[in-house]
């Protein structure tokens, strides 16, 4: 134990947001302020990180998805990665407002997408003029930000699992109406009542998640044949920049904390 907290120390998973920005909700979990910013207990962010690994390797090894969120600019590029390695669909970029509590009209619309890219892969645009073709193929590519990483879910996940669930409330919220468990990361600004399984955690920091992430990973895997099937299928997702990214140690401004 004493070795994992100060891994997770050097990794600056104990760094909260602003004081002035927090839930009293997260209150059991903070120990303190240092430098104007809360510091969580790290022994407790231990005990929920194992608790979450348990949730998750119970579903998983059952053969359950997990829906995985992540879509600030820190979370991205660790979602992709999470969702390549494991084989789990994924939202990286943007949130698309009733993927669950709509998921049959999403549906036809993800497959709507998917036969557009497979038509203009194929060069299939038979009738279509220059322009036409060049509408086509933005609209190709703004489907591809909000689908793609759900293209192949064919029915509701099983788990939601979020990174920021502060700054995924709406993904929580429909999750919450469809009745599917969420484990979620949780800065001092988040709301336990919205997570099944949470951990307190620096949500901000790029070091941070990749730490926690790490120790998670293996919590995702599922039975051989399944864990095939899906990284097969994750062979196509595209390797996007993750653009210009915070540093371990930024500290969220008030925008990030609201």
């Amino acid at each position: 134990m004493a070795d994992m907290i100060q891994d997770m120390l050097a990794n600056a998973v104990h760094i909260g947001f602003k004081r002035q920005y927090w839930s009293p909700k997260m209150r059991e979990y903070i120990y303190g302020v240092q430098n104007d910013v809360h510091v969580f207990d790290l022994y407790k962010t231990a005990k929920m990180l194992e608790e979450a690994k348990k949730v998750l390797a119970d579903a998983t090894s059952k053969g359950k998805t997990v829906l995985i969120v992540g879509t600030k600019i820190q979370a991205r590029e660790i979602v992709r990665s999470l969702a390549a390695e494991t084989g789990h669909p994924y939202v990286d970029t943007k949130w698309v407002p009733g993927l669950l509590t709509n998921f049959a009209t999403l549906k036809r619309r993800i497959g709507t997408y998917v036969t557009m890219e497979k038509d203009l892969s194929m060069g299939d645009t038979t009738g279509l003029t220059k322009k036409e073709l060049v509408v086509q193929a933005k609209k190709v590519a703004d489907l591809r930000k909000a689908y793609e990483g759900v293209r192949d879910m064919k029915k509701l996940p099983d788990v939601l699992f979020v990174i920021d669930g502060k700054y995924e409330n709406l993904a929580l919220q429909e999750a919450k109406k469809m009745h599917i468990p969420v484990v979620a990361l949780l800065g001092s600004t988040g709301d336990i009542d919205m997570a099944d399984s949470f951990i307190p955690c620096n949500v901000n920091s790029i070091k941070s998640l990749r730490y926690v992430i790490d120790q998670l990973k293996g919590s995702f895997a599922r039975p051989r044949q399944d864990a095939e099937n899906g990284s097969a299928k994750m062979k196509k997702i595209e390797q996007k920049p993750a653009g210009k990214v915070l540093e371990s140690n930024d500290i969220p401004a008030e925008s990030d904390a609201q």
